[in-house]
């Protein structure tokens, strides 16, 4: 039985790596302006993790996007089919 996943519509899909990103430079900025205490380390771990997850996800899709190009449109090969 195959598994169905939700899907996201694609204007958000296409916003999530910089919501990532902007999202990770704002705890960042607040982090920075507290400048005592233990949650301005959490605040800065968690930025940080938020820009390092919007680049991936940018980087991930652009390659996908440029392997679909190659391949001619939505026709990439699977792993799993020969």
């Amino acid at each position: 039985m195959p598994v169905r996943r939700p899907h996201i519509a694609q204007p958000l899909y296409d916003l999530l790596p910089w919501l990532y990103g902007l999202g990770g430079l704002a705890l960042l900025g607040l982090s920075y302006f507290r400048t005592h205490g233990w949650l301005s380390g959490v605040l800065a771990l968690a930025g940080l993790a938020g820009l390092v997850w919007g680049l991936v996800i940018g980087l991930r899709r652009r390659d996908f996007r440029a392997l679909r190009g190659e391949y001619g449109g939505d026709s990439v090969p699977r792993a799993d089919q020969d």
